[in-house]
């Protein structure tokens, strides 16, 4: 599903901020925290936890300065309702038309100019997802 894709994926996030964010090596991971879906197995969510996804990823200068809010408005299948990055926390919500049908997103979090920690909750019919990424910079890019 995309919504999930978008809030896994760190670039989209506090890793662009203009001058606020570090260019370099940055290791991200991600896990799943909650999931709430109709038929969905016993131990299913057990499983997800005990599976985080950790990328690394190279963060170039023109990236670190990439307006993280263009970035997430590149989806024409989504629409940005709210979005701040300011003073070290992150704070978005988007609304996007899926397969599934109309999803809400949610993003909130914090930020340094090497790390960051957020959570996002979407919300597509009757399933709930709740995911937290956390991310830090290495050193220099590989």
């Amino acid at each position: 599903m995309r919504l999930i894709l978008i809030a896994s994926l760190p670039p989209l996030t506090a890793a662009q901020a203009a001058p606020t964010v570090t260019p370099g090596q940055w290791e991200s991971r991600m896990i799943v925290e909650e999931m709430v879906m109709p038929g969905m197995p016993p131990g299913a969510l057990a499983m997800m936890k005990d599976r985080p996804t950790t990328t690394q990823y190279c963060l170039t200068p023109q990236e670190a300065e990439a307006d993280p809010k263009k970035m997430l408005n590149a989806d024409k299948s989504c629409k940005l309702d709210r979005f701040s990055m300011d003073a070290g926390t992150i704070d978005a919500q988007m609304q996007c038309k899926t397969e599934q049908g109309p999803a809400t997103m949610t993003m909130t979090g914090r930020y340094t100019a090497t790390s960051y920690d957020m959570t996002s909750r979407m919300v597509a019919g009757p399933m709930t997802m709740v995911s937290r990424v956390t991310a830090r910079r290495l050193g220099p890019c590989k």
